[in-house]
């Protein structure tokens, strides 16, 4: 799925409001589509990658901690990416989890990212299809989490 078709997607994110599709928010980071609350805080981080390349799910991950602790904010983090025979979500989300952990450990023990979810790009429009909310429990059961 293209940057631009995935952005336009009708996301699920129920009572909550998309924040942001692409802007920067912040200097140097626009991410593909943030969501936020009715009071205005940040819930979700969502980046959809097309490419295989494991550098470009590090800098999510990153780009996303370093936003949501200028935020003093706690959101998931979503990475919504199309798998190839030699790159599945598993993966990705077995790649990330040291360092994620490694992260945590260097900012006292805990991210301000509150999870971090992998998914293929076919499970997310599956989500979108059920009806399935951003972070609900039928959501967070799709993919794997970091």
């Amino acid at each position: 799925m293209k940057d631009s078709e995935f952005k336009a997607l009708n996301h699920p994110v129920g009572k909550n409001v998309i924040a942001s599709t692409g802007s920067a928010v912040s200097t140097g980071y626009k991410p593909d589509v943030t969501v936020k609350d009715a009071a205005g805080e940040l819930k979700f981080i969502i980046e959809s990658e097309q490419k295989t390349d494991r550098k470009a799910f590090l800098g999510d991950l990153l780009k996303a901690e370093v936003h949501s602790e200028q935020q003093k904010a706690h959101p998931e983090l979503i990475i919504v990416m199309q798998p190839f025979d030699n790159t599945t979500t598993k993966q990705i989300a077995d790649h990330l989890r040291p360092y994620k952990q490694w992260l945590a450990v260097k900012s006292g023990g805990k991210l301000n990212l509150s999870d971090v979810h992998v998914l293929s790009d076919v499970e997310y429009q599956e989500a979108i299809d059920a009806g399935e909310i951003l972070g609900s429990l039928s959501f967070k059961n799709r993919g794997h989490r970091v």
